[in-house]
């Protein structure tokens, strides 16, 4: 194991309905409640983090910062020493975890276009029974995507892959410069590194835009009823179809928070 996706952390800001939309319209599961502000669903620490932030404020220097540690993705890394040693060559700030904030060692980043990136030492444990559902990919907003890259293969160690179009693909760009995957797999799996896209959604006829603002995307094994769920609750869908990546049928929503959400399956 090099690296994978650990969870992803959104901000919910009523934490009972967006339990309810992740558990029970996506089909994720019951979740559990680690603390008043946190909602948690998966196994093991590995899954979605859905957090209430503080409503707090800090200075740092000349910067007013809010509550960004609520939103951000996780990587598991296989060796913790490794990254932090790139990362003081590289001259870049990060930030340990609290102690027992996690069960491995961890530290808080930036990367080039201010994504806030959890890195964790991975300690090779496994769910027992891994649930139906798994996160295949996590999309990051870049502007510059070519400086984002550089930082996950030559900083955090990732490796990029080769984007895999579906055969009628859809009207976007899969430029490097303008979308990149960073995979240990074929299959688009890992983080997709994309610059943002005013006309996507009005070019592809989607009532939502996946380019803008970054979303995970959570893989189950039945997307129509998935969407049938949703639709029945009176959630507006984008179904995208196969239109992006090969073998993979992608439907876009807004959570309760108005976090962009895709959901999708292999067909």
């Amino acid at each position: 194991m090099t690296w994978s996706i650990h969870h992803v952390s959104m901000i919910a800001h009523d934490l009972d309905a967006a339990a309810h939309f992740f558990g029970a319209l996506i089909g994720l599961g019951a979740a559990q409640a680690p603390d008043a502000r946190t909602r948690f669903i998966g196994q093991g620490g590995r899954g979605l983090r859905l957090h209430r932030p503080d409503a707090a404020l800090a200075r740092s220097g000349a910067a007013l910062l809010g509550p960004i540690g609520a939103r951000y993705v996780a990587l598991e890394v296989a060796s913790m020493d490794a990254v932090l040693a790139r990362l003081d060559r590289a001259g870049l700030a990060y930030a340990p975890a609290l102690p027992g904030e996690f069960a491995q060692p961890a530290i808080y980043t930036l990367d080039p276009a201010l994504n806030l990136l959890l890195l964790l030492q991975a300690d090779g444990a496994a769910p027992s029974a891994p649930p139906p559902w798994h996160i295949h990919h996590v999309n990051l907003q870049a502007e510059k995507v070519r400086e984002a890259v550089a930082f996950y293969t030559g900083v955090i160690g990732l490796k990029e892959g080769r984007w895999r179009a579906a055969a009628k693909c859809g009207d976007f760009s899969i430029d490097p410069a303008e979308l990149a995957v960073l995979t240990t797999a074929d299959d688009n799996s890992g983080l997709h590194i994309i610059r943002p896209d005013a006309g996507f959604a009005y070019r592809n006829r989607f009532a939502h835009n996946p380019s803008i603002g970054g979303h995970p995307a959570f893989c189950v094994p039945d997307v129509q009823a998935v969407k049938s769920r949703l639709e029945a609750a009176g959630v507006l869908v984008s179904d995208a179809g196969v239109y992006a990546m090969a073998g993979m049928h992608q439907i876009y929503v807004l959570d309760t928070a108005a976090n962009m959400i895709e959901v999708n399956q292999h067909v």
